[in-house]
């Protein structure tokens, strides 16, 4: 697979997300954490160096008709709607260009139902895999071997 120098590579699941920057040389996958990002973080500020999180909390999340009812479902949803907010923040503050999103097949439908046309425009590449429990480096290697 090829990622644009500078792309961020999005990996989630219900309940935790990495959010990377490729910063490898042409033709090559170097991936550098940006933040970590969960459920029970997900609404705290860090004074300023989360923008996600601070997307997150500036944001009146209001609960849609579609939003499950069972607690722990709720609380991934909730998550998801969370974190997109965050990207969309990434997005109009032009931190972010590129995005390559990797999300557990549910999750990846959950956060399809929340992202405005702005952030879709951004996502050049999906993968329908759970590679939360990835280290950086092993990522790497699995997208460098995957195939488009």
């Amino acid at each position: 697979m090829i990622i644009s120098r500078k792309a961020w590579v999005v990996v989630a699941d219900g309940s935790r997300a990495n959010i990377y920057e490729n910063v490898g040389e042409i033709g090559e996958i170097s991936l550098k954490l940006l933040r970590a990002v969960d459920q029970h973080n997900a609404r705290k500020r860090d004074n300023g160096h989360d923008h996600t999180s601070q997307a997150m909390g500036g944001q009146g999340h209001t609960k849609s008709a579609t939003e499950p009812k069972d607690p722990q479902a709720a609380d991934k949803h909730n998550f998801l709607q969370l974190l997109v907010d965050g990207l969309v923040f990434d997005v109009q503050s032009g931190q972010c260009t590129e995005i390559v999103l990797i999300a557990a097949p549910a999750s990846l439908g959950d956060m399809r139902h929340h992202m405005p046309a702005s952030l879709v425009a951004k996502i050049v590449k999906e993968i329908n895999k759970d590679y939360t429990h990835m280290a950086p480096n092993e990522l790497n290697k699995t997208l460098m071997h995957q195939h488009d």
